[in-house]
């Protein structure tokens, strides 16, 4: 009998951190992303979208890589399911204390080995949140942690070196780190992949081609890649290097590469595949009356969005980006492209992300951009920008290339969609420009773009995982080209303030300026995730925020 179960991904603590994070490509409608007793073979067939741009913890930052990363190597600590609640327990660290007013924690680390049989060391985990934080190294993930440890926004700032930084290994088992202030949030980003290990001989023996290639890389977590064919299968193995191997049932994980949802849809339904993500009504409704199946619906703190380089002659204007940004029929969009999976979105911070006690932060905070849609018209911005530019008042003389970060018939669909949406609402021309991930990646990094789309998830349990991206010093992680000095300050107070009440205000008054000053994104829909996988899967976690991967997963009835 097919069964069904509903998920919430309210917030109950302030320590919940995402299990998926950083941006993504659109590459369609849906969602992501020993024996046992009865003796059956433990194997687990699942997918990812896309190739991963790279299994390098530090310069990383979309869901595919980090989908690999989560079950092969150990943060400090992981958060877990239980009895339908979350819990942080220990992972590479086995316990944990800080000093009176929080400015200084100290990790007591476990006895774990690398797979190459390494013992796994405080040096390992220093190295991994210095290297973050080094300039040199270009991590997108710096803005994790700069705001918070000590002297961290001067390393990345190249004023001082990472010597300087609040990051210590005291001994090979203990790992100290302080912060500039008291961080109400700050074990949140103890299971983010900038709390990751990184064995510096091994990054520095690569190079550039570190985390590019199976033989560049050393794992300590749950499982080990086994082997890497790029663009169509990453497969994992069991660590028997692993400190709880123990507790870790399944032998072996199948990580297809499938960037065609239909064929995802298709090798669930044959059962190749163990797990779906499903957007398409009719698959919905398909698998809904399937037997043997699980169902699983959860909000996700996850947004799509389209963004703007403000440095581009035309979205230089502000005026420009506002029209671009209340033309979108979202009611619209969310029914007739995700067929109601998805909800429309006036704001920029996610559902399911909470603030602490209060609870989830939109249901304290209106959606800002749902203020100006009540205030101003989309047409009458464009022509007022365009007079303000010197572009005359004919729309139809305007087009905009928008870059997609896929290149499925899905992102075709959907940019016609948009095409034909934006004629008729502003009267501009879209120019469709379809790009594999990792060519977007570059282009937009580069500037070489005038208005993009993409999906950003949540890296931790808190409004500033998403509100800070936006500071000058993390604009590149989107990088629109916008600054402003009232956001930064904004922001530079929320990270400190520790009464709740007050810090939600901060943030509110951020993500009004970062609408009515900047604009510099557009978003669409607040991601809801519809997931399915056979009932012989057991233990799957049902919360995005979890982060034990696969690490308790076993097949149970196949």
């Amino acid at each position: 009998m097919k069964k069904k179960v509903v998920a919430s991904l309210l917030a109950t603590t302030m320590v919940l951190s995402l299990a998926a994070c950083g941006g993504k490509g659109d590459g369609g409608s849906g969602g992501s992303g020993g024996d046992s007793s009865g003796g059956e073979a433990q194997v687990y067939n699942t997918y990812i979208a896309t190739e991963p741009s790279t299994l390098d913890t530090i310069k990383g930052n979309d869901m595919y890589g980090w989908d690999i990363n989560k079950n092969t190597l150990e943060p400090l600590t992981r958060l877990v399911e239980k009895d339908g609640e979350q819990e942080r327990e220990g992972a590479g660290a086995e316990s944990w204390e800080s000093n009176e007013d929080g400015t200084v924690w100290t990790f007591k680390l476990r006895d774990n080995k690398w797979s190459d049989g390494q013992d796994v060391t405080a040096a390992d985990y220093a190295y991994g949140i210095t290297r973050t934080l080094d300039p040199e190294a270009g991590s997108p993930n710096s803005f994790f942690t700069v705001a918070y440890i000590k002297n961290g926004q001067k390393v990345v700032n190249g004023e001082l070196g990472v010597d300087e930084l609040g990051v210590k290994a005291v001994d090979d088992k203990t790992l100290e780190i302080t912060l500039e202030a008291p961080t109400p949030y700050f074990m949140s980003i103890t299971d983010t992949r900038a709390c990751y290990p990184v064995r510096q001989d091994i990054a520095e023996k690569h190079g550039e081609a570190y985390g590019s290639e199976l033989d560049t890389l050393v794992f300590n977590g749950p499982f080990v890649v086994d082997s890497w064919t790029h663009n169509s299968e990453i497969t994992l193995v069991k660590n028997d290097q692993y400190w709880d191997k123990d507790n870790v049932k399944l032998d072996k994980v199948n990580f297809a590469i499938v960037t065609d949802q239909n064929a995802r849809f298709n090798s669930f339904e044959s059962g190749a595949l163990d797990y779906v993500g499903a957007g398409e009504k009719e698959w919905i409704d398909r698998f809904d009356k399937k037997d043997g199946v699980v169902r699983v619906d959860t909000k996700q703190p996850a947004m799509r969005f389209d963004f703007f380089n403000v440095n581009d002659d035309l979205f230089k204007n502000l005026n420009v980006r506002k029209a671009f940004a209340l033309a979108v029929d979202r009611e619209d969009m969310a029914k007739t492209i995700y067929q109601d999976v998805h909800v429309p979105a006036y704001w920029w911070v996610p559902e399911a992300i909470s603030t602490g006690e209060n609870g989830e932060y939109r249901e304290q905070v209106e959606g800002p951009l749902a203020k100006i849609a009540k205030e101003e018209d989309a047409k009458e911005l464009l022509l007022k920008g365009m007079e303000e530019l010197g572009l005359g008042s004919d729309p139809s003389k305007i087009t905009v290339k928008y870059s997609l970060s896929a290149t499925t018939q899905w992102a075709r669909n959907y940019g016609e969609y948009v095409q034909q949406k934006y004629k008729e609402l502003l009267g501009v021309n879209i120019e469709l420009d379809f790009n594999e991930w990792s060519t977007f990646q570059q282009k937009t990094n580069n500037g070489e773009f005038q208005m993009a789309n993409m999906v950003w998830t949540t890296d931790y349990d808190d409004p500033m995982s998403m509100i800070s991206l936006f500071t000058t010093e993390n604009s590149g992680n989107i990088p629109t080209g916008w600054s402003n000095e009232k956001f930064d300050d904004l922001i530079a107070q929320a990270s400190r303030e520790m009464d709740e009440n007050k810090r939600v205000d901060l943030y509110a008054q951020a993500e009004t300026v970062l609408f009515e000053e900047g604009c510099n994104i557009c978003p669409l829909v607040n991601e809801r995730k519809i997931v399915f996988n056979y009932d012989y899967v057991k233990n799957l976690n049902q919360r995005e925020t979890t982060t034990t991967g696969l690490k308790y997963v076993y097949i149970e009835g196949k």
